[in-house]
């Protein structure tokens, strides 16, 4: 219910329709501001300023990790990959079943492992329908990729960023250097997830949805992808915002 009401363009859809129900109940004082709201709201959320300032704010918050940057690149890695998402079609081998959120953020950890010769794949991620789990088509994914079996581990039942945090504390209570991959836009929150459960991350985000000069295109005519910009912005910092308030 929270996501449908913070999504911007229903939103949108709600003004209008308030707009229209006042007027047909013959609200004449409450219908005109409602709908200039529902105007003035269109032009925020469709065209680049607000999206992107929403947006970059998010994805400027850490860079990717390169292995030259650590100087303790001998020692034992766990990088883990948070999920993104997954199909099923038998027609279809498991790297075409993933995400592209989860398909880039597995790219990255591949990225990593390849140069950290004591690291470990930690696939994360559950199955809502019951079916293969996200971390179990990861890794499926990973070993089409060249990875070797043992270098992959698995945790299987978190549902969300909260869980897996909170599963990978648990089970990994003595975990030293640990990468956390995931998307630009969600690492502020799930680098908070993760500290609320003491466990210090290096945050390595991919799928920036923001790169080279549209970090800085603020002008622009109204579209669909600065709506999707916005959604996703908004749904980031509600989702920090509520585990600030009710932190569990």
């Amino acid at each position: 219910m929270i996501k449908f009401l913070i999504d911007p363009f229903n939103i949108l859809v709600l003004l209008i329709a308030a707009g229209f129900i006042t007027h047909l109940l013959k609200r004449n004082r409450l219908a005109p501001p409602l709908f200039i709201t529902a105007a003035v709201w269109f032009l925020l959320i469709s065209t680049p300023f607000l999206p992107y300032t929403i947006l970059n704010s998010l994805e400027s918050s850490y860079e990717p990790v390169f292995v030259e940057q650590l100087n303790n690149s001998e020692e034992e890695f766990y990088i883990v990959v948070l999920g993104g998402g997954h199909g099923f079609d038998d027609r279809l081998p498991p790297n075409s079943l993933l995400s592209l959120n989860a398909l880039g953020r597995l790219t990255e950890g591949i990225r990593l492992h390849r140069q950290l010769p004591n690291s470990r794949l930690v696939m994360s991620g559950f199955s809502a329908s019951g079916g293969t789990t996200q971390a179990e088509m990861i890794k499926k994914t990973a070993i089409l990729m060249g990875v070797a079996e043992e270098k992959i581990l698995m945790q299987k039942e978190p549902g969300n960023t909260f869980q897996e945090a909170k599963y990978f504390s648990e089970r990994f209570t003595d975990a030293q250097n640990v990468l956390l991959i995931t998307s630009a836009a969600h690492m502020p929150r799930a680098v908070m997830m993760f500290t609320m459960f003491d466990v210090e991350v290096i945050p390595s985000p991919t799928n920036f949805r923001l790169k080279g000069d549209k970090k800085i295109s603020y002008i622009g005519f109204p579209s669909v992808n600065n709506m999707i910009q916005m959604r996703v912005g908004m749904n980031e910092y509600a989702g920090m915002m509520r585990y600030k308030i009710v932190p569990s």
